[in-house]
């Protein structure tokens, strides 16, 4: 059978095996999206289960989008039968046809992005009279979508004694909750916990589901949160045919509630289900492969399996040891530009990883200066460009009316006439009213305003009434061109001069582009589809790599793609692994993110760590990162430039003040001073790498790295230098 050929033996069996609950661990590069991609195909040419019955779960659109192209390549048309989908995707298609059954919501509900979440709490803390004291919204939007990932809801939060912040989030939960039904909108937690919801109100819809999906596969499900575990528990809870493929040791999104324990943990709860294990590599040279082993073996929770690829050796990785952060920016240049002169690569071979965004400042300056072209993913994105999301507000606003933070956005622009005041006079009314913001502009007679203010909110209104009804007599795709011109956004932007306005016609141009694509690549082609279709994108989603262009990301954005070469910068303690906390779990975290880093690489990795680093306005001597001396020395080249790749005066001032939790003294090689970085021997631990020093003399506090048996704190007199 073709669904069969080209499988190796741990392949074959996984994707013959139809018995039931099915786990796979499937190895950075192991080949599991062809394994989904044939499994599927195996499911439907065997006539095991018709394709309008198989649910396909991923994390992203352009995953999804790719399992859908190498599923038709097996079984044809019949791919477009599949339901392949990303969690939120799924989510909202279920949502559509069925959240009237809850109180409150219409199937023209909006989707709020962060942006629109901020505007949305900002809001209600103001109507609210509420005192943030000084806490961000961004932070306790952060801590309302932790909370939704485990399922806790405004009612059963319990702040603990003492903790601000928890006690601040408390109050404005459930007034945020409030405010997003108000305006008939959910955000992105939302859109996993109101299927929950209904599937607990309205028993008759899950059985619904059940017999709709009658086999669930899910695709990196180390990454699924409480809500997106119970989600495929209860549709897969009477027939059982789930099949979850993923790798614990790629699992690094604890942050926004994924839990390891969800694969870790998955034959526990399907006592009943096989593990299959995929370990060949297809990716990554032996020594990349044998590296990335060695780092994350050291962490204890984890399922057993090693990668092993039947390629060559390989480079060895080269580890970059630089002076400065400006000088490890400077090598990572120097070096691609060896690699593009010596081994004929092109800039579209490299990526440059980080742990944090704030690192790209130094990274695009060095890389500006030697011309090297670069493109940063996760920068601001197309749809949330100023020009664009005022189009897509419009769009939502005659979709949902009750879209309050949509219309807030467009209610003047382009300016017509209605000011702060204005505004503020209908939102104290819908308040009094309990109504939402467009029903109060209905209420125009009722307010007493001027008539300037009058006149322009008329013209508000006749102006959206008069699209409202172009829209029930053309297509979707004319229809929106017909409301750029009645809006005046083009003229609004020729008036004004200067390449910003002419880069804003170009970009409501390229939307006009993409909602045509849009409507040739899809049935029925629609608003609520179109805004659904936007609200749903990720980063990931609209890169390409067409570009002749270093990539530089996050090390969490680069999970699941791959380059030939790969830099990992900023291998400093502190910096990465990230200074959160130091529990064992924060640290096998960040450690499988450097496994998840140096598996993104096919033939070469570079790692790089500086000696001295600017934060926070100084410059600091940090210690390298633990996880350099992880690697077997074997498997390294060491590429020291420690000073003067780029001139002192390009630098900034070194600081001597103490820091506390790092080192940041002068490092003098003949002080008789313990200092990080240095190796010693403990009796009974062996040895290890000093990482951190409170304190002088014998009586300092030592944290030491131990290859034996971890992180260790030493009193300095009970330790021998090397």
């Amino acid at each position: 059978m073709d669904a069969l050929k080209g499988l190796n033996a741990q392949q074959k069996s996984a994707v013959e095996y139809i018995d039931g609950a099915q786990l796979i661990f499937a190895g950075a590069g192991s080949g599991k999206t062809k394994v989904l991609t044939h499994k599927i195909a195996y499911l439907i040419k065997s006539g095991i289960v018709a394709p309008q019955n198989i649910l396909a779960v991923t994390f992203t659109n352009k995953a999804a989008q790719e399992l859908r192209e190498r599923v038709e390549g097996f079984v044809g048309k019949q791919s477009g039968l599949i339901h392949i989908g990303t969690f939120h995707s799924i989510c909202a298609r279920i949502l559509r046809r069925e959240i009237e059954h809850l109180d409150t919501y219409t199937r023209y509900f909006s989707i709020y992005d962060e942006t629109d979440q901020k505007q949305l709490l900002k809001k209600v803390v103001y109507d609210s009279n509420l005192d943030l004291e000084g806490f961000s919204p961004k932070n306790i939007l952060s801590r309302i979508s932790y909370l939704k990932n485990w399922l806790t809801s405004p009612d059963d939060f319990k702040p603990r004694p003492g903790v601000r912040f928890e006690f601040i989030v408390k109050g404005v939960f459930p007034l945020y909750q409030k405010a997003l039904k108000r305006s008939n909108a959910v955000d992105f937690d939302d859109l996993l916990l109101l299927p929950l919801q209904l599937f607990q109100e309205v028993p008759e819809i899950l059985e619904k589901y059940r017999l709709k999906y009658q086999y669930i596969l899910v695709d990196e499900y180390q990454d699924t949160n409480k809500p997106q575990f119970d989600l495929i528990d209860n549709l897969a809870k009477n027939h059982r045919n789930v099949c979850v493929v993923g790798d614990d040791d790629q699992s690094i999104y604890s942050w926004r509630g994924a839990n390891v324990e969800n694969i870790l943990k998955f034959d526990a709860h399907y006592p009943e289900c096989k593990v299959f294990k995929l370990e060949q590599n297809y990716r990554s040279t032996n020594n990349i492969l044998k590296a990335a082993s060695e780092v994350v073996a050291n962490n204890i929770n984890r399922a057993k399996k090693t990668l092993w690829s039947d390629k060559p050796a390989g480079d060895q990785l080269v580890r970059i040891e630089a002076g400065s952060d400006y000088d490890e920016a400077a090598c990572i240049a120097a070096n691609i530009q060896q690699e593009i002169i010596k081994k004929k690569r092109v800039f579209k071979d490299f990526a440059i990883l980080y742990r944090t965004n704030a690192q790209t400042r130094i990274l695009e300056e060095i890389l500006r200066r030697n011309n090297i072209p670069y493109n940063i993913i996760g920068g601001v994105k197309f749809y949330e460009r100023k020009e664009i999301k005022d189009i897509l507000a419009y769009f939502s606003i005659f979709s949902n009316p009750r879209d309050d933070v949509s219309l807030r956005r467009i209610l003047n622009f382009p300016p017509r006439g209605i000011g702060d005041r204005t505004v503020k006079e209908f939102d104290d009314y819908a308040n009094q009213k309990g109504i939402t913001l467009f029903e109060a502009l209905a209420h125009l007679d009722a307010l007493e305003m001027s008539s300037r203010a009058t006149n322009a909110v008329r013209g508000f209104l006749d102006v959206i009434e008069k699209i409202r009804s172009s829209r029930k007599k053309l297509g979707f795709e004319e229809w929106t061109r017909v409301i750029i011109d009645e809006l005046g956004l083009r003229s609004f932007y020729k008036e004004q001069s200067g390449e910003e306005a002419l880069q804003r016609l170009a970009n409501i141009d390229e939307l006009l582009n993409d909602i045509s694509e849009y409507c040739n690549s899809v049935d029925n082609a629609d608003l609520e589809g179109y805004l659904e279709k936007v609200s749903l994108i990720t980063n990931i989603d609209v890169w390409e790599d067409k570009k002749n262009a270093v990539s530089l990301m996050t090390l969490h954005s680069a999970k699941g793609l791959e380059f030939p070469v790969v830099f990992i910068c900023g291998l400093n303690q502190g910096l990465f692994p990230l200074d959160r906390d130091n529990s064992d779990k924060a640290v096998e975290e960040e450690r499988r993110l450097f496994y998840v880093g140096l598996t993104r690489a096919k033939e070469k990795v570079f790692l790089s760590t500086a000696q001295r680093r600017n934060r926070a306005g100084e410059m600091q001597y940090l210690p390298e990162s633990m996880f350099l001396n992880e690697i077997p020395r074997e498997l390294i080249e060491v590429n020291s430039m420690r000073e003067g790749v780029v001139s002192v005066s390009r630098q900034p001032r070194v600081s001597r003040k103490s820091t506390g939790t790092v080192f940041s003294g002068t490092p003098f090689k003949n002080s008789k001073e313990i200092i990080p970085g240095a190796s010693v021997s403990h009796k009974i631990f062996g040895i290890g790498k000093v990482i951190n020093v409170t304190g002088s003399g014998e009586r300092a506090k030592l944290q030491i790295y131990f290859r034996s048996c971890g992180a260790k704190t030493i009193v300095a007199k009970f330790v021998t230098l090397n």
